[in-house]
Parts: structure tokens; sequence; C-alpha cells
């Protein structure tokens, strides 16, 4: 959804040749690389964390190759295009983009500009629940209390003592206070943090609201991730005009201006470990799609992985290469769950209807601990929750998301992870066979059902609507981003595995590091593109934002000489 949901690729076979000669921009396919024997750093992995630690890297002087398997960069903040329809896979909205803000600060010091659609600053976020009643979550922080305040007036005890936490978390980890409130919750879950002050079920619903964003009940979520999330929003609510490419699009931009390359569809083979060092990579075997140039080796004193963190360890790495504590360590973390997506065209304008750009959330049900049991217990939940994001209203003045009188749409919902509920045994990374598998397929319609049934709760008449669809699964996750779980979110955001509880950037391995959703700074495009700062600071012994802000201002300041 933005920090977070995060979703899936297309549910319909792989690239075809016509689709991706049509993709334009710098994380298009290439044809032909120059010399890729050898780099100062490779990343493995083009997703926004590893895009934004190698740009970072290859702004101070590193020469940079990004290895990925996929046809276009970017991983979960990459687009799909079929029958003429653009998709944004995993970019649906981010917090905190105004002139200061997170996103543009990390930005800024590669010399990248962005422009931003604000969503509905009045309900960017909009609930609405199976007894007709409705919820708009504004932006600020303290209109959020005030309408909190009317809605539930004799609740508002547990209201400020709720919104002064949260405000106090984000302000010890984004600014200058000590971190006293940060400190006193590393241990406290959301749940544990509310029952105190025994809130009504609908109460603890709209204080729980954004659970998705990180994929938990309130019984596991870390108090800190919540609020993090929820005040990343209270700051206002955007999307990037022209979709979420737009990310791996700049970010290829820097990599090769800055004398790097992005290698696609060129699988990781195996991270090659000598003494105890990394030393390289070694590369699937030469097939049709490799471009011309690649090497079955490339060579660097640097990897940093930004593919899944078990399948880095225990099988690009391998067991045998690490510590058996770190090596045990990674196996028992645990996964969040996965996101079921439906991605639909309507031949209505919904805009035209009334509908503002906000997202929309329809809440069968108040019992968001016995949602996630069902679905960890690979069980679906009859009372469906279902996020809603309009794409075509979020970006109007993109002509490729749908055609004039239409509306480009994306449902999506939590899943069950478990191979067994969806019908396969290995699994596509095992190099399984599961599209026409029947226990698949009729999974995969259950799901689609039950969500387009829901979305029309909010939108009557969504079904007689629908003119194209596509339908991504945690088994389609799996199957373009090698996934564990078919997880978009990484490593669960429990207080156990929260900061400095997950992995750090460094590895018991020397020269090698991990970044990516199950990294220190978390999950979702501002987690990725944050790690990635703070793992090319890890990598370089600086701090990278200040020192790639110095880099570019000396490179426009040479420009601007020789002009």
């Amino acid at each position: 959804m933005a920090v977070g949901p995060s979703a899936l690729s297309v549910g319909a076979g792989s690239w075809s040749r016509s689709e991706m000669s049509a993709i334009e921009g710098p994380s298009a396919p290439q044809n032909s690389y120059g010399d890729l024997s050898h780099a100062d750093v490779i990343v493995v992995g083009a997703g926004i964390g590893g895009l934004t630690c190698a740009a970072y890297l290859s702004q101070l002087g590193k020469r940079v190759i990004v290895v990925d398997q996929h046809s276009i960069a970017g991983g979960n903040a990459s687009i799909f295009t079929h029958e003429g329809y653009e998709f944004d896979v995993g970019v649906h909205y981010i917090g905190d983009c105004e002139p200061g803000g997170a996103f543009p600060s990390m930005l800024e010091p590669l010399g990248i500009e962005l422009e931003w659609n604000e969503l509905d600053p009045d309900g960017y976020d909009n609930y609405y629940f199976a007894d007709g009643t409705t919820f708009r979550m504004p932006k600020g922080v303290e209109r959020f209390r005030s309408r909190l305040h009317e809605r539930f007036p004799d609740e508002k005890r547990c209201i400020d003592a709720y919104v002064d936490t949260v405000r106090d978390i984000d302000a010890e980890l984004t600014g200058d206070k000590p971190p006293e409130v940060f400190l006193q919750h590393m241990d406290t879950t959301l749940q544990s943090f509310l029952e105190p002050y025994q809130p009504t079920p609908r109460l603890a619903t709209m204080l729980a609201a954004q659970h998705g964003v990180y994929a938990l009940p309130p019984s596991e979520a870390s108090l800190i991730m919540h609020a993090l999330v929820v005040m990343h929003y209270f700051k206002g609510a955007y999307y990037p005009k022209g979709g979420g490419q737009v990310f791996a699009d700049r970010l290829c931009e820097v990599i090769r201006r800055n004398g790097g390359d992005v290698v696609l569809r060129t699988r990781v083979r195996r991270i090659v470990v000598e003494d105890g060092k990394a030393v390289g990579v070694e590369l699937q075997a030469p097939s049709p799609e490799r471009a011309k140039g690649v090497p079955d080796e490339i060579h660097a004193p640097i990897v940093i992985s930004n593919a899944d963190l078990k399948r880095t360890v225990l099988d690009l790495v391998g067991v045998e290469h690490c510590p058996a504590d770190y090596v045990e360590r990674v196996e028992g973390f645990e996964m969040a769950l996965p996101i079921f997506v439906v991605y639909l065209i309507l031949d209505r304008d919904l805009g035209a209807e009334g509908f503002s750009n906000g997202n929309l959330f329809y809440c069968g049900t108040d019992d968001i601990e016995g949602a996630y049991s069902s679905l960890e217990a690979g069980r679906l939940d009859e009372q469906a929750m279902v996020y809603i994001t309009l794409s075509s209203l979020k970006d109007p003045s993109n002509d490729r998301l749908c055609r004039p009188g239409q509306t480009n749409l994306q449902v999506m919902t939590l899943a069950p992870r478990d191979h067994d509920f969806w019908g396969v045994e290995g699994g596509p990374v095992a190099g399984e066979r599961y599209r026409r598998n029947a226990v698949y397929l009729a999974r995969k319609k259950t799901m689609r059902d039950a969500a387009v049934a829901a979305a029309a709760e909010i939108i009557p008449g969504l079904e007689e609507s629908i003119v194209y669809e596509e339908t991504a699964t945690p088994i389609t996750h799996e199957r373009y981003i090698r996934s564990t779980g078919g997880t978009s979110y990484g490593i669960k955001c429990t207080p156990e595995q929260m900061l400095m509880r997950r992995p750090s950037f460094d590895t018991p391995i020397e020269g090698f590091y991990v970044v990516g959703a199950s990294a220190m700074m978390g999950h979702g495009i501002a987690g990725a593109m944050a790690g990635g700062v703070s793992c090319a600071s890890t990598v370089s012994g600086t701090n990278a934002r200040v020192a790639a802000a110095e880099a570019y201002a000396k490179s426009v300041g040479a420009l601007s000489t020789q002009a």
C-alpha cells in the first residue's frame, strides 16, 4: 500500500517480446553492456533498497553493477503493461513528500527531483464498515485526534494517550528529541499499549486501521513500527506523477551517469565467497534472454544483496560460508503475510461519480485478530478486509493507465502464505509449474471473487463494470521476486524483529552486506530507500547523504564552469 502494501507482479505469463520492446526509460533492458567482468561493488537485486544503495555509492565514486533477474528494474516499485493498460506493482501512496520531507531529503543528494500528486488531505484513507458507518483519515495528527474525539467522546483518554505516544515516538526517531518514549516501548505491541485503556472494538479498529501497511495484527505489531507508519502519512500522503516506476528510472540514471550499470534478465546463481570474503557473483548459464556482454562471473570486493534475506543467506551464499549462529538467526526470522491483488479497468469514471483520489478500505469485521489467525492457519475469512487504490485518480495526467471514461484501480487483501493452501509443493523458485494447477486456480478464483465482492460494498456495480483484469497471488510474487512465502514485506515487524533487532547491513562475511525489506530500516518504499542510504553509509564509512550531496554539488559546479 505504500510504505508497504507493496504488491505483486502480473498473474499471467512472463513478459512477451512486444511488451519488453515497449518498455521505455533507464530501467528498461539493454541489448549490450560494456566491461562487466570487474566492479567496485556488485548489488544483487534491483529493488528500491538495492538501487538506492547503488546510486549513493556510485555518487561517491564507486563503479557499481546491479544485477536482476527481471526484465525491468524496481522490484515491487515497477510497472507492467497488458493490453495497453499500465499497472503499478507496489507503489500505492507515500508519506512525507513535501519540501524538506523524508523522500525529497533522500533523493536530492542524488540530483533527483520528482513531482507529486497529493491524495485528498481531508481523507487520504477512507474506511467503510459493514454496519454502514465510515471514517475519513485526514492529514495532520491533531485533525485525526479531533475527529476521533467527535466520534468517540467517552474515550478521549485512550485517544489522547495513543496520539501523544505515536507523535513522540516519531519525533524521537526522526528528529532531535532524546529517545525516552521510544526506549520505553521497544518491547511494546500495539495491543499491549491499548489494553490498559480498554477501547471499544470500533475505536480499537480505527487505531489499528493501517495494519495492512505492515501485515500484522495488533497483538504482534511493534508499537514503534505502527507509530512510524501512521505519522508517515499524517505528514501528507502522495503519489509520484508518472507512477512508481519513476523511482527506479531515476536511480538507474544516477548509477549509469556515474559509470555503473544495471544488468537485467540475468539471475545470480551464487555469491562467491573465498577465505571468508565476498569476491563476486556467479551468474546463471547463458540464455537467449541474456544481453550481450554479460559474463558468467563478475568480480568485486564488495557484494550487497537486495534479494530475499533467507534465500540470500541459505541459497546464494550457502550455510557453509556463514557462522552457525548467524544461519540459525536467519532461519528463525518469521516472515510477514503476503498480498493478493486484483488489477482492474472499469468502464466508469469514478472521479466523475464523486470519488476522490483517496484510498478506500472495506472493513468487514472489527475482529482483526481473528482475521489474521485465520490467514496464518491457511483459512479464508468470510469477512473480508480489502484495500482499494484508484490509480487513475491519483495520477490523472498519466494516459497510459486507462482510456477516457475509464478507471484503473487495484483491490488488495492479505492472503495465506503456505504452498499447501495454494496447491503447490516446491513453488516457482524450485521450478514448479503451477498456473494450470486446479487447486491453485480454484483458490485464486475464490480469493478474487471475495475481494471484488467486498470492494463492491464501496463501489456498487463493480463486477459489471470490469472490462479488463489481472490477478496476482503470493505465488506470483514468489515467482517474480523470489521472496520467501511470497511476501513483499520481508520479516515481520514485531518487537523482537524491529530496528536494531533486525539484521544489520554488514554480515559475518567480509565485504558482504544485505539491504532491503528485511534489513534494519524495514520494508516498503520508505523503509527500503532509507535502508539503501544507511547501507551505503555502512559500506563507505561516511555519512552517505552528506557526502553524496557534496559530490553532486561539485559535479553541478563543474558543469556550470564548463558551460
